[in-house]
């Protein structure tokens, strides 16, 4: 299924837009400030509810999201079973 027969069905945004500032070491922040959806010419439509001041926006699709959640979720579950197994 298309991008743009998904947000047709079920009005989701096919990507969701942030930006990102940086923290500590890989900890960085991501605040969500919009989405888009695919336009009837092969675009995007983009409605942000703030603009960052550094002027950055990062669109991630919901695929993509998703990957990095479940990366995420392995990094973690890996160094906590690290930390139990001790030096």
């Amino acid at each position: 299924m298309s991008d743009d027969n998904f947000s047709e069905k079920t009005n989701q945004p096919s990507h969701i837009a942030y930006t990102v500032k940086n923290g500590k070491g890989e900890q960085n922040h991501w605040t969500k400030i919009g989405a888009a959806w695919p336009s009837k010419d092969d675009g995007l439509t983009l409605q942000l509810d703030a603009i960052p001041r550094g002027g950055t926006v990062q669109l991630r699709s919901r695929e993509q999201l998703e990957r990095m959640r479940e990366q995420r979720a392995e990094k973690t579950q890996t160094q906590e079973h690290s930390k139990k197994q001790g030096p």
